[in-house]
C-alpha cells in the first residue's frame, strides 16, 4: 500500500523525504440538517435559501514521527525562518529574519490579537451577533459563505477566521470591532508600532493581495510574526481554536477544518496560522510545546504547501531535541533560610518564592546556575501573607539570570513583646 502511494506521489511531481512521509488523505465533511423544514427549502430552486458551507481545503499532508530528530535546522526551502523559545523570545534558530515579506493570511494574526484584546476588555462577547455586510459576503479567497445580511455570532466569525482561514470573516470582525476595514487597519498598524514590529505595514484586515497587482500587499517579517505570535499567545482562549483539527459553527452543522496541518499530527502542535498567496509563497506560523518547552516557528516563501509543514517541523523537532526548560525556582516553593520575627506571634517565618523562574539551556552545553538570598535576620511583626521580606537571585558563571521576591506565605500578627539575637 505504501509502496504504491509512493509511486503515486512521484509521479504527480511530490517528492519523498526519508524523515518526512506524506499521506494524502481525501476528507470529506457530511453536514447533516437537522430542522426538515430546511432540508426541504434547500431542495427548492428558491436562490434564498439557507446556505450550508462545505469547507474545501485541499488533501491533508499528514506528518509522521521524525525517526530520528534533526541534528541541524533545515537550510531550506524557504525565504526566512525564525524559531524562538515562546516564554523569553530567545532566538533558537534564523535566517533572515528582519527581510520584509508579504504574511498573506498570517495578517489575520493582528485581527486576532485585537478581537481578543477587545473580548478582554469587555468590549465584545462571544454570544454577540454580527450583522455580516455587503463587502463580508462578497470577499474572495478562502472563507465560509457569508451571506450578506445574516448574523452569526462573533464566535464564529472568530472560529472562521482562526481555523480555516475565512477572509470575508475578517471582513466582519473589523466592521464589528471598528466600523470598517480602514479603521481597522489603522487600529492593526498602531497596536504593531506599540509592540515594536517594525517590519509590519498592514494594509488589508485578512492578507488578500492586492486586486489585479494594483497597489502593495501587506508586508511584515519573521521576527515581526513571532513577536506577534508571543502576543496573540498570552490570550490562552486562542487555543480552543488554534489547537483542533475541526471546529464547528453555525450550531454545529458545519465543521471547518483547520488548514494548519502540523495540529493533530504532530505532537505538541496547538496553533497557529498559514498564509499563501503566489508572491508571498507558502507560509506558517507555527506553535507546539513539550515538557514545560513552548517553541514558536516562522516558515516564510516556502515554495510548496507541504514544504511549509515539513520546514516547521523540522525547525520544532530540532528546537525540541536540542533545548530544554529547567525549572530553577517555582512560585510557593519554601527556601532553606528562616527569617525571625520580633515581637510576632511565631518566633520565625519560612519565605517562599513569589514567582517561577524556568531557564532554558541548551542540551549539549553545561550550565552551572547558583541560587543565593538577600534576606533580613530578623522583620518584626506584624507582617502580612505576600509581604516581600527579600530577594532569590538565580546566576550563571557570568552575570545575574534573574530576581524573584521572597514572600512570607502567612500573615504574622504581633505577640508578646520579645528580644531575638540576631
Amino acid at each position: 500500500m505504501i509502496s504504491r502511494i509512493s509511486r503515486h506521489l512521484r509521479l504527480h511531481g511530490v517528492k519523498i523525504n526519508r524523515s518526512w512521509v506524506w499521506v494524502v488523505v481525501s476528507v470529506a465533511v457530511i453536514v447533516a440538517q437537522a430542522d426538515p423544514a430546511l432540508a426541504r427549502r434547500t431542495r427548492t430552486r428558491n436562490h434564498h435559501h439557507h446556505r450550508i458551507a462545505r469547507h474545501h481545503a485541499g488533501p491533508v499532508f499528514v506528518p509522521w514521527r521524525l525517526a530520528v530528530p534533526p541534528q541541524s535546522p533545515p537550510e531550506g526551502p524557504y525565504a526566512a525562518a525564525l524559531l524562538i523559545d515562546a516564554d523569553s523570545g530567545r532566538v533558537l534558530f534564523s535566517k533572515d529574519p528582519t527581510d520584509p515579506r508579504p504574511p498573506a493570511s498570517m495578517v489575520k494574526m493582528m485581527t486576532a490579537l485585537l478581537a481578543f484584546e477587545a473580548l478582554e476588555r469587555g468590549d465584545v462577547h462571544l454570544s454577540d451577533p454580527v450583522t455580516i455586510g455587503l463587502a463580508a459576503s462578497r470577499t474572495g479567497g478562502s472563507g465560509v459563505m457569508l451571506k450578506y445580511g445574516e448574523r452569526l455570532p462573533f464566535e464564529d466569525l472568530l472560529k472562521a477566521m482562526l481555523v480555516a482561514s475565512a477572509n470575508g470573516a475578517s471582513v466582519a470582525i473589523a466592521d464589528a470591532l471598528a466600523g470598517s476595514q480602514l479603521a481597522m487597519i489603522a487600529r492593526m498598524n498602531q497596536r504593531a508600532h506599540e509592540l515594536g514590529m517594525t517590519e509590519t505595514t498592514y494594509r488589508t484586515v485578512n492578507g488578500l493581495p492586492p486586486t489585479r497587482g494594483k497597489g502593495l500587499p501587506d508586508m511584515t517579517s519573521a521576527n515581526d510574526l513571532a513577536i506577534l505570535a508571543r502576543k496573540l499567545l498570552e490570550h490562552r482562549d486562542v487555543f480552543r481554536y488554534s489547537s483542533q483539527p475541526f471546529v464547528p459553527i453555525r450550531g454545529g452543522t458545519v465543521m471547518l477544518r483547520n488548514t494548519n496541518h502540523l495540529v493533530g499530527h504532530m505532537d505538541g502542535a496547538d496553533g497557529l496560522k498559514t498564509g499563501y498567496f503566489y508572491r508571498a509563497g507558502f507560509n506558517l506560523t507555527s506553535t507546539a510545546s513539550r515538557d514545560g518547552l513552548r517553541l514558536i516557528a516562522v516558515a516564510l516563501g516556502c515554495p510548496t504547501l507541504q514544504s511549509r509543514f515539513l520546514v516547521s517541523q523540522q525547525l520544532l523537532e530540532w528546537g525540541f531535541a536540542h533545548y530544554s526548560k529547567l525549572k530553577v525556582v517555582e512560585a510557593g516553593q519554601p527556601i532553606s533560610v528562616d527569617v525571625k520575627v520580633a515581637n510576632g506571634a511565631r518566633e520565625s517565618v519560612t519565605p517562599v518564592a513569589a514567582g517561577t523562574l524556568s531557564y532554558l539551556v541548551r542540551n549539549d552545553e553545561k550550565q552551572d546556575l547558583h541560587v543565593s538570598f538577600q534576606l533580613p535576620t530578623v522583620v518584626a511583626a506584624p507582617i502580612a501573607k505576600d509581604q516581600e521580606l527579600g530577594e532569590i537571585i538565580v546566576r550563571d558563571q557570568q552575570k545575574v539570570l534573574d530576581v524573584i521576591p521572597a514572600v512570607s506565605p502567612v500573615d504574622v500578627g504581633s505577640g508578646a513583646s520579645r528580644t531575638l539575637n540576631p
